[in-house]
C-alpha cells in the first residue's frame, strides 16, 4: 500500500514493526537466560536502542534502562516518545521513563520469568502510580478468530465465497487512510 497524502512516514502496522527491530536488538544481548531488546521511538522515528545486559560482576542491566542512557548520551529529548521491549520492566526503569517523559511502554507479552514476578509487580505498580501505560503486544493473533486471515482457500482448496466475495481482498480499500488527517497516531504529536 502506498502512504497516504500528506503522510510519507506511515507505518501501516507500527506495533510489530517496532516490536521487530526491538527483537533485533535482543539478539546483540548478553543475559543469558533472559535476553532482552527495546527501542524508544518518537514521531515513528527510532531515537534510541538498548539490550539486557548480564556483567562479569553479576549485575544485570535492563534493556530500558540502557536505551535511555545511550538516548540521553546522545542529547535526544525522549519525551513524548514510546518504548518498545521485549521484556517487562524493571521498576528503576519505569521511573528512569516517567523522569525522561515517556508515559507508554509497549512490552511484547510472553510469560514472566519466574525469578522476576516481584520486581514485575512493584514495576506496575509504580507504573500505575506515575500514570504511565504498561501495554503487552500480542504476536500471534488468536487463531480462532482468524482462520481464515491470509488465505482465502479453505482445506479444500476452494474459496470460502461468503467471507471472501472480492478476489482482490488485501488491496487498499476505503478503510485504509488516504490522507494525513485520517490517521489516528499519538506519535505525531510535536514537542
Amino acid at each position: 500500500m502506498p502512504s497516504p497524502k500528506g503522510d510519507p512516514t506511515y507505518i501501516k502496522d507500527k506495533e510489530k514493526y517496532f516490536m521487530s527491530v526491538a527483537k533485533t536488538v535482543a539478539l546483540a544481548s548478553t543475559h543469558p537466560k533472559s535476553p532482552g531488546g527495546c527501542i524508544i521511538v518518537r514521531d515513528r522515528e527510532i531515537i534510541g536502542d538498548g539490550r539486557s545486559i548480564f556483567t562479569a560482576s553479576n549485575v544485570e542491566i535492563d534493556p530500558i534502562t540502557y536505551a535511555i542512557a545511550a538516548t540521553s548520551k546522545r542529547g535526544t529529548p525522549t519525551t513524548g516518545a514510546n518504548v518498545y521491549s521485549t521484556r517487562y520492566p524493571f521498576s528503576p526503569s519505569v521511573f528512569q521513563c516517567y523522569v525522561m517523559g515517556i508515559r507508554k511502554i509497549i512490552v511484547l507479552a510472553h510469560d514472566w520469568e519466574p525469578y522476576y514476578k516481584d520486581e514485575f509487580r512493584r514495576a506496575a505498580r509504580l507504573a500505575r502510580e506515575l500514570s504511565i501505560a504498561i501495554e503487552p503486544l500480542f504476536e500471534d493473533d488468536d487463531q480462532r478468530f482468524n482462520s481464515k486471515r491470509f488465505s482465502s482457500r479453505d482445506a479444500s482448496g476452494t474459496h470460502d465465497e461468503d467471507l471472501y466475495t472480492d478476489p482482490n481482498h488485501f488491496t487498499p480499500d476505503d478503510f485504509d487512510p488516504q490522507y494525513a488527517e485520517e490517521i489516528q497516531d499519538e506519535d505525531t504529536t510535536t514537542v
